[in-house]
Parts: C-alpha cells; structure tokens; sequence
C-alpha cells in the first residue's frame, strides 16, 4: 500500500472522546468536514441535513451522534442543546447550500432560497453561541455581484455574531489530498482570539520557490486509485461500446467533447470532484487507466475519505455526497489550528 493510501486508512475516530469539545453539525452532506474535524479531536453530538439517504451516512459512519433529517429553518438552537444534553457548545460546523453562489451555478445568490439559509446557520450560531464557528463556501461566494454579496454575509457573520472573524481560501491538494479543490473558510471565535490558518503542507511542483523547498510535491491521482476492488461503493458503471470507444481516445489530462467529462491525468492531482447528478450536474471523472467513470469509492479516495467510511443511499445521492464534501484530511489540518487556539486562549485565560 502506498504512503497515500496508508495514511488515509490510518485515520480512524477516537474511541475515547473528549466531553469539552462537544460538536454541532449543520448542512452534514456526506461528512468530511465533520470527520476531519472529529479526527482534530472535536465530538460530534448532533448533525443535520435536510436530505434523509445524507443523514443515513453519517449515522452510519458517526454512532455517537444524533442525526437530524429537518430542515434547518425549522430547528431551534434550546430543541439542540436538550437533544444532546448539554448546554455549552464548543463548535457549530457547516457549509450552507452552495448552488446558489456556486460559479457553476446560476448564482441566484441571496435571490435562491438556499443562498438564505446561511441566514438560519447565523441564528444557530447565536442560538448555541459556541466557542467557534466554521462556515465553508466556494470561493465563488466572493465575487458574486461584484462582490457585493460577500460584503453583506461577511458584515452579517461580524455584525450578527459578534465573533471575531477570520476569512481565507484553502486548497486541499496543500494538505495531502490528490485534488485540486479552493474552498473559502470563515472561522469565527466567540472571545478574541489569536488564530492562524494551517500552513501548507504539500506544494505545487510547478511553484517552487525558497519558502516551500522543503515540502514534498502535491499528492497525484494515481495514489488514490491504486487497490480498490472490493471495497464498499466501487460500483463500476458500464457504459455503452461508443462511449467506451470515445473514452479510450481522450488522452489524461482532457476533455470528452462530447459530454465535456475530463480525464484524469495521473502524475496530478485531480481537478475538483464534481457531484454526478441525474439531472445535468457535474459528471464523474474519466478514469486515467480505464474507458469509465470512477466510481463513488475511487472519487472518495480523490476526497481523502478513508476506505472505512461508507457512503449510503442511491449512485447518484452517493456521488453527490462525495462531491460536495470538504475533504476530511483538509478540515483536519483545519481542526487542528482551532485546537492551538483555543488552548492558547484557554492558558492565556489562566494566566489572568
């Protein structure tokens, strides 16, 4: 087994958890910012997505947590704290409904019912007032109207909360996933507090400079696809004889004209996994080695999800799961500079 692989499969939830960093989930999808997060250390008690074959994965995979099928505007913050019986909440996490702000989307914005919901998730955070706050988006969130949009989230998040906020773009492919995929992350902190994003990990090869010599090169695909057969959600679709032929002839690295699905090239990360969708999204990748589709469980290697975590319901509600999923190794990175900072505050508190 590769270092890649090896160092995926080796992520695995503490069997012992701590009960100060009690954990709520909101707009859950498949999981990934909730296991990289529980992975830094933070205890799941409660999760929500209003999509039922969603909210059966992460029961699936988080036993410990209290899974919500609901819609969000119709939970209340007191209804969270007597579910999971505790009254301090250490972090809220999610990622509201990205179609709207989505550059693939038709970026409907505040317009789109689901553009509102990051409204919901502001009530929430003052509803539960945790110690931090994680709101992830696109990065196409930032030049919606000209970047009209982000200027009133953004004021809303400073101005609603009171938090102290903190705002940057990350790229998964900096922190071992074999995926170049930009995600805009708003961490917000109850008391003032000093916080720095994650440093990068890994590099792009093509950018080699004096700050980044002594970082080893992005992670390429090839690792993730490496040992995958009979492993949960390797269903390999078969295609037709002309879609097979036409597959066999795109060269990794480009593009089907016909139904414009890239392949990809193996000595790279891929491009961002997309969500597959019966009706017109984002198509699963070419496989670099085979005329096909990758399957849920190869897009999810893409991700950085252990081969451990199952995705349930139909193909395409799994392919979307993975798709709109921050990779778990991303948050976990993530994860961890909140820990540094909220134990620096906690022994600065100390001190005074």
């Amino acid at each position: 087994m590769n270092h890649y692989l090896s160092a995926i499969n080796s992520l695995h939830l503490p069997s012992r958890k701590s009960k100060g960093l009690i954990a709520v989930s909101l707009f859950s999808g498949g999981g990934g910012l909730d296991l990289g997060l529980s992975l830094a250390g933070f205890n799941f008690k409660y999760a929500n997505d209003e999509v039922h074959y969603y909210c059966d994965t992460i029961s699936h995979n988080f036993s410990d947590c209290v899974v919500e099928a609901k819609d969000v505007r119709n939970i209340k913050g007191q209804a969270i704290k007597e579910i999971i019986k505790a009254e301090d909440v250490c972090l809220i996490a999610g990622g509201p409904p990205c179609q709207a702000f989505s550059i693939l989307g038709k970026r409907g914005s505040f317009n789109d019912l689901r553009g509102q919901l990051v409204f919901d998730y502001i009530r929430l955070i003052n509803e539960l007032k945790p110690d931090v706050f994680i709101f992830e988006n696109v990065p196409g969130i930032l030049t919606l109207n000209k970047g009209e949009d982000w200027k009133i989230l953004y004021y809303n998040f400073q101005t609603e909360t009171g938090y102290d906020i903190y705002t940057k773009i990350l790229n998964a492919a900096d922190y071992g996933v074999p995926q170049i995929r930009k995600r805009v992350f708003v961490v917000g902190f109850r008391k003032p507090t000093e916080f720095d994003f994650p440093t990068p990990l890994y590099r792009d090869p093509s950018s080699l400079n004096f700050l980044n010599q002594h970082l080893p090169d992005w992670i390429p695909t090839k690792l993730a696809l490496e040992n995958v057969d009979g492993l949960a959600n390797h269903d390999i679709r078969i295609h037709g004889d002309i879609v097979r032929s036409r597959y066999e002839k795109v060269s990794p690295g480009s593009r089907d004209k016909v139904d414009h699905t890239d392949r990809i090239d193996p000595e790279k990360p891929s491009g961002t996994v997309l969500v597959g969708s019966k009706a017109g999204g984002g198509r699963p990748f070419i496989h670099p080695y085979y005329p096909r589709h990758i399957t849920v469980r190869e897009a999810a290697r893409l991700q950085s999800f252990p081969d451990w975590y199952k995705f349930l319901g139909t193909s395409t509600a799994q392919y979307r799961q993975v798709g709109n999923a921050v990779p778990p190794l991303l948050a976990l990175a993530l994860g961890k500079s909140i820990q540094v900072a909220l134990q620096n505050l906690q022994k600065k508190e100390l001190v005074n």
